[in-house]
């Protein structure tokens, strides 16, 4: 038996499917519902402390990263203190781990995997933003006079992902080593955020995929609140790898006593100088 690897069911679109995939959170708990175009299929997911302990990954080759980072602490229900003493601390990560000279953070979301949690982990293989829709968002969530003054320079987008509640004994993130995603495995999928409080539904677009056996996932295990990973959901620049494939998934491990997950992540663009 091989330690190194674990197995466990992760929720990939149909490899039969033709029609577009949609993914829609209710509004009232945030849950997610699936089409019928997604499947839970058996994976083995590496080790990743191990399978990169002697070259670390890296966002521009795997597109995602293990980095130390001990921020400030803060209440973390509490979103203006998030914005006002957390987000400083995410700006400068980012810039440090990735050279960026400008970096612009413009969301979060707290997941606590509590009964009672408003926003649980999201339990399906995907990528924040497509090819279209990277640059879509930025325009959006910074303004397009903004994104403008970068014109023609590399911009890539970047999540950082961190446990709140000490070490993770539950629903972990795995991802997919970048170097092993075919493009033609991703799936342009329909997202649609139903909003209690304007009874409007928001649609948007992310990127799915299908199973392929060439592909390669990594965990982290016992990740702690002082580590976070670097997930990057795009990069402009065609010669670095663009997407980090995730998902929340079960270890084989976990069962009603293990302490539920509790996480942040925190959406940020960076723009090059050069």
């Amino acid at each position: 038996m091989n330690t190194n690897v674990i197995t466990s069911k992760l929720h990939f679109i149909r490899n039969d499917s033709n029609k577009t995939p949609v993914v829609n959170y209710s509004g009232h708990d945030e849950s997610q519902g699936y089409s019928d175009d997604y499947v839970f299929q058996n994976t083995d997911i590496h080790d990743g402390r191990l399978l990169y302990k002697r070259t670390p990954a890296s966002l521009n080759k795997e597109a995602f990263k293990l980095t130390t980072f001990k921020p400030d602490d803060v209440d973390y229900s509490n979103s203006d203190e998030i914005k006002q003493v957390y987000y400083p601390s995410v700006e400068a990560l980012v810039k440090q781990q990735t050279g960026a000279s400008h970096v612009f953070v413009f969301d979060h979301t707290v997941r606590r995997g509590l009964k009672d949690s408003n926003r649980q982990p999201a339990y399906h293989v995907h990528n924040d933003y497509t090819y279209k829709t990277g640059t879509a968002r930025a325009n959006s969530v910074l303004g397009e006079d903004v994104v403008a003054k970068f014109a023609g320079k590399r911009m890539i987008q970047i999540n950082v992902w961190r446990s709140i509640a000490g070490t993770v004994e539950r629903d972990p993130l795995a991802l997919m080593d970048a170097t092993s995603l075919d493009d033609n495995d991703l799936v342009k999928t329909d997202i649609h955020f139903n909003d209690m409080k304007t009874g409007e539904t928001h649609h948007g677009e992310i990127f799915a995929a299908k199973k392929n056996s060439q592909q390669k996932w990594a965990y982290f295990p016992n990740i702690t609140s002082e580590e976070a990973i670097l997930i990057k959901g795009y990069d402009s620049d065609s010669s670095h790898s663009c997407f980090a494939m995730h998902t929340a998934f079960a270890l084989p491990t976990q069962n009603a006593e293990s302490k539920p997950r509790q996480s942040i992540e925190t959406r940020t663009y960076a723009f090059y100088d050069e």
